[in-house]
């Protein structure tokens, strides 16, 4: 195999590709970017963990045919420190590959193309398309509350429900839960011409590469739905990850339903005076880290405090507020987290007592909007000695 690239389509191309590398597994093939021409001017670049995987066609100059892997993380650190001109691929017989631009030349060892995992086939009957910077900021706006490490492994995930005009996205990672909801323009992409009435489980890791795919060039990301996978597809990639079997906590029972105190603020005086309590709450002390806030909500004011064995923190933020006064705790981080994918400028805390949740909605004033969003937060309370 002989083939000539664009140095920076092709480092574009790796560097996209490293999202469904595998790291350290026993199979060495998991851990290699398969290169396989396709005609005298394209060459396909594919990489699979068994879990995700990553397909993108660059075009090249194709002077010898071939189907070769080559490990992902050492080609992706070559082709960075290459001259910025044009880059050779070439494996001989012996499978060793040459990696040379200008002067540089690297040799690494290849592997037999056909030695790659089967793909999965990559294709569905029901599906639809959506404008990608919403999906990308309705993702962003979630994220935070997916589970990292849960005994359900639906936690681990986002998920999504689809209706014609209609796209909600919800996680929860059992201290907080993040609901987020778009009426917007949905192109319907089943193939029997049905309604759309979708709902699907992605994992959080699949969705933290998908971010990082999406460029700000894509107008609009294709979502298909296989028996168990998902296939993304963007302008000129195609990514598909293995969905999460399984049925999602009915979340609805975690948002309380009435709230007897409601409290208005301003979200960047909020996080101001919670980014300072964060210095005291997230200080590491003892071994220790003292990590929740107390807030003491009355008539025009809301008291921020916190303490710990190495200092202590005081702050106000001016609120206008209905119902009686309270005082509850909260993880600092957990709550600033939420606050931050929030994008009004005033919001609403709805609470009932120092041992129920929070309820975070926005208290902007309602504009018609061609992709018109809601949020709703929910953060659960700590004790308090």
């Amino acid at each position: 195999m002989k083939i000539t690239f664009e140095k920076e389509s092709l480092e574009n191309a790796v560097n996209d590709a490293m999202c469904a590398v595998s790291e350290k597994n026993t199979y060495k093939t998991l851990e290699c970017i398969r290169f396989k021409t396709s005609g005298s001017s394209y060459c396909s670049i594919t990489s699979f963990d068994l879990n995700k995987g990553f397909i993108t066609e660059i075009p090249c100059e194709v002077e010898e045919e071939g189907n070769y892997l080559i490990n992902a993380a050492k080609l992706n650190r070559i082709i960075k420190f290459l001259p910025d001109r044009d880059v050779t691929l070439s494996v001989n017989e012996k499978n060793i590959a040459t990696l040379s631009s200008g002067r540089a030349k690297f040799e690494l060892h290849a592997l037999d193309g056909e030695s790659f995992p089967n793909m999965p086939e990559l294709d569905g009957d029901r599906g639809f398309s959506v404008d990608s910077s919403l999906l990308r900021t309705m993702i962003g706006q979630v994220y935070f509350a997916i589970a990292i490490t849960d005994q359900r492994p639906m936690l681990c995930g986002a998920y999504f429900t689809v209706t014609d005009g209609k796209l909600k996205i919800v996680s929860c990672d059992g201290n907080r839960l993040a609901v987020r909801e778009a009426q917007c323009d949905i192109e319907n992409r089943n193939k029997d011409s049905s309604s759309l009435n979708l709902s699907f489980i992605v994992p959080g890791k699949t969705l933290s590469q998908l971010i990082r795919l999406m460029g700000d060039d894509d107008d609009k990301t294709g979502v298909v739905l296989g028996r168990k996978h998902v296939i993304f597809k963007l302008s000129d990639k195609l990514f598909f990850s293995r969905l999460i079997d399984s049925e999602y906590i009915d979340y609805n029972r975690v948002i309380p339903k009435e709230t007897k105190i409601n409290v208005r603020l301003s979200r960047a005086e909020f996080i101001s005076s919670l980014e300072r309590a964060s210095l005291v709450t997230e200080d590491k002390a003892l071994g220790q880290v003292k990590s929740h806030v107390k807030f003491e909500f009355t008539d025009g004011v809301l008291k921020v405090s916190s303490e710990s064995v190495s200092g202590s923190v005081y702050d106000e933020v001016k609120i206008e507020k209905s119902g009686e006064d309270l005082v509850i705790g909260f993880n600092c981080r957990n709550f600033l987290d939420a606050l931050k994918s929030c994008d009004s400028d005033m919001i609403n805390l709805g609470m009932s007592s120092p041992l129920m949740c929070v309820v975070i909605t926005s208290a902007d004033e309602k504009k018609e909007e061609e992709n018109k969003t809601d949020y709703l937060y929910v953060v659960c309370p700590v004790r308090m000695n």
